[in-house]
């Protein structure tokens, strides 16, 4: 009975010592939330109870991942500015960690549900799609707003082709098309305007200037163009773009190294990275993403299981591939003795968020990378095509540098200038496209990082509005219309669908579509606005007969207007005639389609109807 009693009941009480161990650090109090985020992380985690050997050999920490993996990494690129100031989780992590996985399962089995795996792996693929939305926003915001290292590939093509289109095409041609208009202006000499001579004559020059300007300098001009527009955003961006962040932990003593470097597009995506990666993926891993514990140890959770751009180039620095091996090894040993300290600790303090971490609450996991897709599908509906549209005014500046040249060789001929002009008109549509959405992009980040940054909004309500703000940008700049003015039209439905004409009056004196007349119909093109009785008949003879005496043209196309039949004289009275019943203006529709009655007869009727008034 006493060794039954104490193998039941003692165990327990011997089990639970080492966890009551962790509590206690090993010489100095442990860190508060407000010391978590004033003295950093590396100072906190040190104060933490060590893993006892047993325990390590019973726990498996995971393997932090590099900044570019994943889908969302293939949109990645290393940052070129200083990481020592103020940085976020995406400028300084990438999409590194943004998966889960099991922890503390090798020891006690039976409690795991049978199907955990399957649960963590829908939700690592939905935060992997997730992670790929927000990257493609971040990468073509990041794109759009620096111009000189998304367009750098193209300088040599485009003055390489602008150069070959001035010397084959524009200085061999443009000498004919000069004779052309030599000749065009003898031709209309004899019309003694000498306005529209000087008006050719400066055109042609203007077109020579112009051209042979932007192919002397090709890459010159595009880059003029583009350092006019990226000055103007960026006035746009320091003004109501996402704000600069200050840091308390920077021990760099240079005057400004810890000051923000973070261009706007790299801010922008800082908070979408944590706002709509980094919260979600906490609330998978330990229930919340408001609690005191994720705040306290989420930040320590993600950076043990990710590596940084930093940790990355002093991998890739070591002199030989067994020294960065060694280096990598020890890098991912210190990582996962971190992941182990805070896992301990949680497991201590917060029982309920140990559970998420062990990885049993994967339906939970599950609903957190479904509300990271709606999430990143919200955010970047307005972003994404705000960005391509600015790409597209850049490349468009470029396109048209090259088309320049060739267009140039006909435009010198004013009346045979529609395609230069209407490569102006683009290019005045891409300029003034790159400064709207530009404009339009930065208020919009500002707005979602207000929104993520009010910690009184519940994360369904964020979400909401973020999504709202993005559909109040598709309706007021009206990114479809753009595009369409980028190819000259002036709205999407006037290159779509066709402007009724006006009604055509008939003989019979109703109203026919034009678009129903065919070739020797007896309907006739009068203005619309002209009565019924005043149009020109194929069957009246008498009209064909004055169409004939006119000489010879079309009856049907004949002027509209005719003489009464009967001579008008000067009036002695007035008749005043009701709007027309509608029996009654088919009868005067009729009476007008009948011939025309004799001019004696008609003045025998007004002469009796007067006296029998009289």
């Amino acid at each position: 009975m006493v060794l039954a009693l104490g193998t039941l009941f003692g165990a327990p009480v011997q089990a639970a010592a080492p966890a009551a161990a962790a509590v206690a650090a090993p010489g100095d109090k442990l860190c508060s939330l407000e010391e978590w985020t004033a003295r950093g992380l590396d100072e906190c985690i040190t104060r933490l109870q060590e893993v006892s050997a047993a325990r390590v050999q019973c726990v498996s920490a995971p393997n932090p991942a590099a900044p570019d993996s994943g889908l969302g990494g293939w949109f990645v690129s290393r940052p070129t500015w200083n990481v020592n100031g103020p940085a976020g989780k995406y400028s300084r992590y990438g999409y590194a960690g943004y998966d889960y996985t099991t922890y503390d399962i090798n020891c006690v089995q039976t409690v795991m549900h049978p199907d955990y795996k399957l649960e963590n792996t829908i939700a690592n693929g939905e935060f992997m799609l997730a992670a790929g939305i927000v990257g493609v926003s971040n990468a073509l915001r990041e794109r759009a707003w620096a111009p000189d290292e998304m367009w750098g590939w193209a300088d040599p093509l485009v003055e390489n082709a602008t150069t070959a289109l001035y010397r084959q095409v524009f200085s061999v041609f443009g000498v004919i098309t000069l004779a052309v208009i030599g000749v065009y202006l003898l031709w209309r000499s004899r019309q003694a305007q000498m306005s529209m001579a000087l008006t050719t004559v400066g055109w042609a020059i203007l077109v020579m200037v112009g051209v042979t300007a932007i192919a002397s300098w090709p890459v010159q001009s595009a880059k003029a163009a583009d350092g006019t527009l990226v000055s103007v955003l960026s006035v746009v961006h320091d003004a109501v773009g996402p704000r600069t962040a200050t840091t308390t932990t920077c021990s760099d003593p240079e005057p400004g190294a810890c000051d923000d470097h973070r261009p706007p597009a790299v801010r922008a995506g800082d908070t979408a990275v944590e706002a709509l990666l980094y919260r979600n993926w906490i609330r998978g891993a330990l229930g919340s993403a408001d609690s005191e514990t994720a705040r306290k140890y989420g930040p320590a959770l993600y950076r043990a299981k990710s590596l940084s751009w930093d940790d990355v180039a002093k991998i890739q620095s070591a002199p030989t591939d067994e020294a960065r091996q060694q280096l990598r090894d020890n890098t991912i040993r210190r990582k996962q003795g971190e992941w182990m300290k805070v896992a301990e600790q949680v497991r201590a303090e917060d029982p309920d968020a140990y559970e998420y971490l062990r990885g049993t609450k994967g339906m939970e996991r599950i609903g957190a990378g479904f509300v990271a897709i709606l999430s990143a599908l919200a955010y970047a509906a307005f972003d994404v095509v705000a960005s391509l549209l600015v790409l597209l005014g850049f490349l468009i500046i470029r396109w048209a540098v090259i088309a320049a040249p060739a267009l140039g060789t006909v435009g010198l001929l004013r009346p045979a200038s529609a395609g230069l002009r209407r490569l102006v008109n683009s290019v005045l549509a891409a300029l003034f496209n790159v400064l709207i959405f530009g404009t339009g992009a930065a208020v919009y980040l500002f707005a979602v990082d207000l929104i993520m940054s009010t910690s009184s909004l519940a994360g369904w309500l964020q979400v909401t509005l973020v999504l709202l703000c993005g559909v109040v940008g598709w309706i007021l700049l009206r990114p479809y219309r753009r595009i369409t003015q980028l190819g000259g039209g002036s709205s999407g439905t006037s290159l779509l669908t066709a402007r009724p004409s006006a009604p055509i009056a008939s003989s019979t004196g109703e109203r026919t579509p034009a678009t129903a007349v065919a070739p020797g119909s007896t309907t006739s093109t009068t203005v619309p606005e002209a009565r019924p009785e005043l149009t020109v008949s194929a069957e009246d003879p008498a009209s064909v007969v004055r169409a004939e005496a006119r000489g010879g043209a079309d009856p049907v196309r004949a002027e509209t207007w005719r003489s009464p039949d009967v001579p008008e004289s000067s009036p002695a009275y007035a008749v005043y005639r009701p709007a027309a019943v509608p029996h009654q203006a088919a009868t005067r529709a009729e009476a007008r389609t009948e011939p025309a009655a004799e001019p004696s007869a008609r003045t025998e009727r007004r002469s009796e109807t007067w006296a029998e008034r009289s």
